[in-house]
């Protein structure tokens, strides 16, 4: 299966007729798919499997602001999605199937374009792909791959694509309050000792002394429906862990330094700064902030001035030990990352702590060095970096959009902001 900047993967041709579909939702993209045809994979992008060992990838993503604000930063997107797509049917093979374009009954613009694929005691084969542009702004990449030609397969596919359906709400104030109750109960079973209760807010609890927001899981579980009971036993859990270690020891060992948005733990109040209860912090670029924490098995929990004097360290030493520290977690960046060439995408992911890699700019010079000097770095979620060697506007874009798509789908979003590698440090990308 082939791994590009699209998520690329394939589909062998439709085998029954749309009598016998059933509808499989993907994120927030459903389709009537034929019989035959079964889900693989979970998450974004979800995997299917098909007759005579079809293969199909959809990566499904919301475009952000800078790419759906007008007419003019629209047309700028969909023409980078056209250069990305023809770039890559070339690469696969002769392109039989001419860039072309469709307007659905829903109002969703659809891309498509095929290769013809020689392959050595197989026979010929096809690539195709096609791009789902929805007027609310959603986005979805779909290759298919197998047997056959590709003309003919691409003519098979066309009654698929008329059952695109998309959801593109946020949640009524009922869903969301269900959810919040939900978690709630959930939470209540485990901690039979804490106070547990509804905040006016929507999607958040107070858990003891502790807030509990629950946007980003409840977001997830609208966009990952077959991942979501796993997510919320997971994110339970997590709470669980904090409530239980909130008293826990504090030591030096369990110190790790991370990178979080600016406003990060700016909602302390005054009495917490006071009681030297307020997370610590120090500035890192232009939107973003190192924060020191307190790391067990399954989670952490924020440094405070209060748990510096109990370890004896200053917050200057507290930032340094946990540098140290994380450093020595993760394996080497040299020996986990290889140099990249303009165009493509490389990702580093594995552990909670792969976002604090940033933290230490010098570690990237080699790495810079060997891609003549051009080094973009995205980090869309805490487990996960991604970087390049292209800093031109298509790539960016691409980065952009690959980096907005594993936010999407991961319950540990971070940041939208791209960083460029500098001699003297990373410099936020405007």
């Amino acid at each position: 299966m082939r791994s590009t900047t699209l998520l690329v993967a394939g589909l062998l041709a439709l085998a029954a007729g749309l009598a016998q579909a059933a509808e499989i939702r993907l994120g927030s993209l459903s389709l009537d798919w034929p019989a035959g045809y079964a889900l693989k994979s979970t998450q974004s992008p979800f995997e299917l499997a098909g007759p005579s060992g079809a293969k199909v990838l959809v990566t499904v993503m919301r475009l952000g602001p800078s790419a759906s604000n007008g007419p003019e930063a629209r047309a700028k997107m969909e023409d980078s999605v056209d250069r990305m797509v023809t770039a890559q049917a070339q690469q696969a093979g002769k392109v039989v199937l001419p860039l072309g374009r469709q307007a659905l009954p829903d109002g969703t613009q659809l891309r498509f374009i095929g290769s013809e694929v020689s392959r050595l005691l197989r026979g010929n084969g096809y690539f195709l792909q096609y791009v789902l542009l929805a007027p609310s702004g959603q986005l979805a990449l779909m290759t298919f791959e197998g047997s056959g030609e590709a003309l003919r397969e691409h003519e098979a596919m066309q009654g698929l694509f008329q059952t695109v359906q998309w959801n593109t709400g946020e949640g009524s104030t009922a869903e969301r309050a269900t959810f919040t109750d939900k978690f709630a109960a959930l939470l209540r079973a485990r901690l039979t000792d804490t106070a547990i209760t509804i905040a006016a807010e929507p999607l958040t609890l107070k858990v003891g002394e502790l807030q509990v927001n629950l946007d980003r899981v409840f977001g997830f579980c609208r966009a990952n429906v077959q991942a979501c009971d796993d997510e919320q036993r997971r994110f339970v859990q997590a709470v669980v862990d904090v409530s239980n270690k909130a008293m826990a020891p504090v030591t030096k060992e369990a110190l790790r330094l991370t990178v979080r948005p600016a406003d990060f733990g700016r909602a302390a109040a005054p009495a917490a700064a006071a009681a030297k209860a307020a997370p610590l912090r120090r500035a890192f670029v232009a939107g973003l902030v190192a924060v020191p924490v307190l790391d067990s098995e399954r989670s952490a929990r924020l440094l405070n001035e209060s748990d510096c004097e109990t370890l004896g360290l200053s917050p200057e030493q507290a930032h340094e030990l946990a540098l140290a520290n994380v450093r020595a977690t993760l394996k080497p960046l040299a020996d986990v990352a290889k140099p990249v060439k303009p165009g493509a995408i490389r990702t580093l992911g594995g552990d909670f702590y792969e976002s604090s890699r940033v933290l230490s700019p010098n570690d990237w010079a080699p790495l810079a060095k060997a891609q003549g000097g051009v080094l973009i770095v995205a980090l869309p979620a805490k487990d996960a970096v991604l970087y390049s060697a292209d800093d031109s506007p298509a790539g960016l874009d691409a980065l952009r959009t690959y980096a907005r798509d594993v936010a999407r789908r991961s319950p540990a979003q971070l940041t939208d902001i791209l960083l460029r590698w500098t001699p003297i440090g990373w410099q936020a990308v405007p």
